[in-house]
């Protein structure tokens, strides 16, 4: 059983890594004009790392950081394509592998991954240190919403920072026994939802210990609700990945299958749905990576289909199949445009790990696919980040921004 627990919980480290950046973007699809026709590469950018991490756009600037080796975090002049700056912090491990946040005139990113690192605080104008946070859990990201910089550390407390200071303005102690359950804490209508570890309540048989998606107030850090994600087997509760928050819902995946929990109480509004696909000639659970929220409804993928699922019973809405790499799913929506990375059936790619295509929503046709030549071939494409009229996306050796061809 620990077994399955702990694949469970690196699967979701990569899917919830790869889908943070996309999903935050997703929310406010509408208003950016998506990419419909071949694209061109407008820049790129080469910070002397391989690996990229997800990118946010603070202002005129785009923020990303390494995941790997010293790591790092960069800032792009979003106008010109420029390395502004680079940093790297001194005493800490380098690396950033979920997406930094902008507040103001400050850049914030978590540093460490697996090893001692900190949230540290930097000036968006030059890169200089401000401030330094504390440690943050392994894969979790920070979210700035108001005046306050959230983050899950690894000792299992949840820190509400002022983001100007980087002081506690209020923190709850949950706990941290299990396997880390990545967490990017998602701030909506004065509520802050994530994924943590509690322990039992006392008198309370149907407060276990274990992982639960909790909703605090996000000015005090009250508990509103928690909810238990249950699946077979899974005794300590499923540690759910890639929440998409909508208007009245959260959904989520997390042991090949599909939750869907109601924001006003945190119940369930349908039923767990388990996602299946033929593998090997039998039919069998699979996980699903790179949710994001599509309109009416989700999109995500398994290693043999592009999936959409209908919000309001979990079921199949459409499937494209192909082959798709669970590890770096790339989608990302825009408009009635969906960007996403794989070989769809429909129209192979030669290079099937490394191909990224725009997918129109109300047809379901591919409008293009775009592929660049790495020196590892066939080297896939990282986070997209949608902006008006195209998209950051991480490659081989560099961030590069695609727009709409003339």
């Amino acid at each position: 059983m620990k077994s399955a627990i702990r694949r469970s919980c690196v699967l979701a480290m990569i899917i919830g890594r790869a889908l943070w950046s996309d999903r935050g973007f997703a929310q406010d699809a509408p208003t950016i004009r998506p990419i419909r026709t071949a694209p061109t590469q407008e820049f790129l950018v080469n910070a002397g790392v391989r690996d990229w991490g997800p990118a946010t756009v603070a202002g005129t600037t785009v923020l990303a950081g390494g995941p790997t080796g010293r790591g790092g975090l960069f800032a792009i002049d979003g106008r010109t394509g420029k390395l502004k700056w680079t940093y790297r912090p001194v005493g800490i491990n380098g690396s950033v592998s979920t997406p930094p946040a902008g507040y103001r005139d400050i850049a914030i990113a978590p540093f460490g991954a697996a090893n001692p690192g900190a949230v540290v605080a930097v000036s968006m104008a030059t890169g200089k240190e401000l401030w330094r946070g504390p440690d943050p859990a392994v894969n979790s990201a920070v979210v700035v919403s108001g005046d306050l910089a959230y983050i899950l550390d690894k000792r299992g407390e949840f820190h509400a920072l002022a983001a100007a200071t980087g002081r506690d303005v209020w923190k709850v102690a949950f706990s941290s026994h299990l396997a880390p359950c990545p967490t990017q804490p998602i701030v909506r209508d004065g509520v802050v939802y994530l994924m943590a570890e509690a322990e039992a309540t006392a008198g309370d048989g149907k407060k276990p210990a274990g992982y639960y998606l909790f909703a605090l107030d996000a000015k005090s850090g009250q508990e509103r609700w928690r909810y238990r994600a249950e699946a077979p087997y899974v005794h300590p509760g499923v540690c759910l990945a890639q929440l998409v928050v909508t208007a009245t819902a959260i959904f989520a995946t997390g042991e090949s299958h599909l939750y869907a929990v109601d924001r006003a109480n945190g119940r369930d509004r349908w039923m767990p749905v388990e996602v299946r696909q033929q593998t090997e000639g039998r039919d069998r659970p699979t996980e699903v990576a790179g949710l994001v929220d599509a309109r009416d409804v989700l999109v995500g993928m398994t290693s043999g289909f592009l999936m959409a699922f209908d919000k309001a019973s979990g079921r199949t809405a459409w499937r494209i199949p192909g082959e798709y790499t669970l590890s770096q799913p790339a989608t990302a929506v825009a408009g009635n445009v969906l960007y996403f990375q794989g070989s769809p059936s429909t129209q192979p790619a030669a290079a099937t790990r490394g191909t990224l295509h725009a997918l129109d929503l109300d047809t379901r046709t591919i409008l293009w696919s775009f592929t660049r030549p790495t020196a590892e071939p066939n080297w896939p494409f990282g986070w997209v980040t949608p902006v008006d009229g195209g998209v950051w996306v991480a490659s081989y050796q560099a961030m590069i921004k695609l727009r709409a061809g003339s």
